[in-house]
């Protein structure tokens, strides 16, 4: 049954996209273009109502669907998946989109289904499909799975652990599970795997999927519109949450109090909890020590960096699943020279199956190690990776990389966080999601946001290339 949580985030949104088609004269577009309403909605997703799937298709390949989800979730920080209903009334008589342009009736916001798509980390097909259709959970990864995960000495006990907690949710002996490590070495794969694995075998097991970012500034929403009724109830009814980077609930004592509560629910009711961070939950100042003894509850893990073995492993099942195939010898070098975590190593794999298939060579090793010269040191030792572009700016800048991941909008603050984020999205294969995910939780639309910022500077103002040159260099140096 629709709780209409998502309702008010629907119609508003709806009213901003149209009030800006007005205002720049295309009302008419709005009126053809965004024909659907709102129907209602669960704890991932917004039903809507539309005409036909043709309609549907066409506002999917215009980017009207992702326009509005983007704007949902600009509006409440959350990632709602948008879901078709065809040939169906939409709830309390709001026919279609043409009520928009002709009331200035409050309308809610919809989620991103783009691949890029924030913080839940949610990457569905091309064509968005209804969750009848689909076997997946909206809010999770489908490629993070227990079988696309290669376990090794560094993290086959954690694997088994949520193995066994996914095919046992809430066990004691597997509940909470605490993942910690730095980052890119699977931690969020394994969580999401979890949910995956259950959703697969239980589709009404109510999960969750948040960053911890994510969880504050929903928080945060709900308590200036007034809302903590609806964002208490919408948690503390999950079978299951899975939470991460929970190292961002350093000194926010209301947000503390709030998951304290949610996790007794959770916990009290048999559903399993998920975490991660990237560190010891014992190194996390600022936490209180009620909620630090709910989170040591259960099992604690630490996933490290992948050894050589592990890493030409990981690169023989990647291959396999996207139906590549690469020499022995370029793996190898891979391998050797990517050391610093997972998702680095996925990073430069992408990069040379890319450069395979748009210049139709076979990728040799000379090949190999011309592409990757400008991530890899000169001595062949390392790869540039977020961490160090992390450390290099906040030292050249004297803040801290906390500092660089918070909240925060100082500017002594927002120009390293830019800078930074440029230069992620420039010496790194990661994507604009997963460099937000590195930065706090930030949205695939904030890090654009920074690019952008960065690139117009350096349009007119020749000391942001000289900086850029010299992080660079020590980037290069540190590496």
């Amino acid at each position: 049954m629709s709780e209409q949580i998502y309702k008010d985030f629907f119609e508003e949104a709806m009213r901003l996209i149209h009030d800006e088609l007005a205002n720049a004269g295309q009302e008419n577009d709005f009126i053809l273009n965004f024909k659907f309403s709102y129907l209602e909605d669960t704890i991932s997703e917004i039903k809507v109502s539309v005409p036909s799937k043709f309609l549907w298709d066409r506002m999917v390949q215009k980017g009207n669907i992702q326009k509005v989800e983007s704007k949902i979730n600009e509006l409440s920080g959350q990632e709602i998946k948008l879901s078709p209903v065809f040939n169906s009334k939409p709830a309390e008589q709001v026919s279609s989109s043409v009520s928009y342009a002709q009331t200035e009736k409050t309308v809610s916001k919809e989620q991103n289904v783009s691949s890029s798509s924030y913080s839940s980390g949610y990457s569905p097909s091309e064509n968005s499909v209804s969750v009848q259709q689909r076997a997946s959970h909206p809010q999770l990864i489908e490629e993070y799975t227990f079988e696309n995960f290669v376990p090794g000495d560094n993290s086959q006990y954690a694997y088994s652990a949520c193995l066994a907690a996914a095919k046992t949710p809430g066990h004691k002996n597997y509940n909470p599970i605490l993942l910690y490590g730095p980052s890119g070495v699977g931690k969020t794969h394994l969580m999401v795997s979890i949910g995956n694995y259950i959703y697969s075998q239980n589709q009404s097991f109510k999960i969750a999927y948040i960053t911890t970012e994510s969880f504050m500034n929903e928080f945060t929403s709900a308590i200036r519109e007034k809302n903590v009724d609806k964002f208490t109830k919408k948690y503390r009814k999950l079978d299951m949450i899975l939470l991460d980077d929970i190292q961002f609930l350093e000194g926010k004592e209301a947000l503390q109090n709030e998951l304290f509560y949610t996790f007794d629910e959770i916990y009290n009711r048999k559903g399993q909890l998920v975490f991660t961070c990237d560190r010891p939950i014992k190194e996390i100042s600022g936490i209180a020590e009620r909620l630090r003894t709910r989170f040591t509850r259960g099992l604690n893990i630490d996933l490290r960096a992948p050894d050589y073995e592990t890493r030409l492993a990981i690169l023989d099942k990647k291959l396999q699943l996207q139906g590549k195939t690469l020499s022995q010898e370029v793996k190898e070098f891979i391998a050797k020279n990517v050391q610093s975590n997972v998702r680095d190593l996925e990073g430069a794999l992408s990069k040379m199956i890319g450069y395979a298939d748009l210049m139709h060579k076979e990728l040799t090793l000379d090949i190999a190690k011309e592409q990757l010269s400008d991530s890899i040191n000169a001595s062949g030792n390392g790869i540039v990776t977020v961490e160090i572009i992390q450390k290099v700016v906040s030292d050249y800048y004297n803040v801290s990389v906390d500092d660089l991941k918070s909240e925060s909008r100082k500017k002594t603050l927002a120009i390293p966080r830019h800078i930074a984020i440029y230069l992620c999205r420039s010496l790194t294969e990661y994507s604009l999601m997963e460099i937000g995910e590195e930065f706090g939780g930030r949205d695939h639309t904030t890090v654009m946001n920074s690019i952008s910022k960065i690139e117009n500077q350096l349009k007119i103002d020749a000391t942001i290339n000289d900086t850029l040159k010299v992080l660079k260099k020590q980037i290069k140096e540190y590496s």
